[in-house]
């Protein structure tokens, strides 16, 4: 793995933590969003991995 994809993990990893706290059904679907868009970005940067 790359810097950056460890970077992604961190952050994917702070939202989901984030996630569990959070009690409003908007917040969670937005941080839902941030991690598939942080996710996203990994896949980009390696396509040949799945």
């Amino acid at each position: 793995m790359c810097d950056v994809c460890d970077e992604l993990d961190e952050k994917i990893e702070h939202y989901k933590k984030v996630r569990v706290a959070m009690t409003d059904q908007l917040t969670i679907e937005r941080i839902k969003a941030l991690i598939a868009e942080l996710e996203a970005q990994k896949a980009a940067l390696h396509p040949e991995q799945k």
